[in-house]
């Protein structure tokens, strides 16, 4: 079966997180790892680098949070979606996170197969 390969970067201020989905991207040949970013500042420089077709973005970072990041990321970069993974799940976060152009939103306690389901479903969206 020919398929294309889903190009991602993850950005978390979490060293431990980023690890934990770079081993969980590994297992899936459908993915390739192209970056990594510690704070939304460094993801926007990133995103620009690459260009990937998805992007894992926390919220909670420090120098530019991840709902301002995907917001720049969004507009600048229409065809990148965007899924946020946060630890904080309240309607509010929510809405502020699709108004930025978020395309899913899942909470840090979802299982490996949630988050590769969105970002299947994120690349067929493209």
């Amino acid at each position: 079966m020919d398929y294309h390969t889903i190009h991602i970067v993850i950005v978390d201020d979490s060293a431990a997180v980023r690890m934990s989905l770079r081993s969980m991207l590994k297992l899936d040949p459908r993915l390739t790892l192209v970056a990594e970013a510690e704070n939304g500042s460094a993801a926007i420089a990133m995103v620009e680098e690459h260009r990937p077709d998805v992007v894992l973005m926390d919220i909670t970072m420090p120098v530019l949070d991840g709902i301002e990041a995907t917001r720049i990321i969004t507009s600048k970069f229409p065809g990148i979606r965007v899924i946020v993974l946060t630890a904080h799940s309240s309607e509010s976060i929510a809405a502020k996170a699709f108004k930025a152009g978020a395309s899913h939103l899942l909470t840090k306690g979802c299982s490996a197969e949630e988050i590769l389901d969105a970002i299947t479903d994120c690349s067929l969206g493209s």
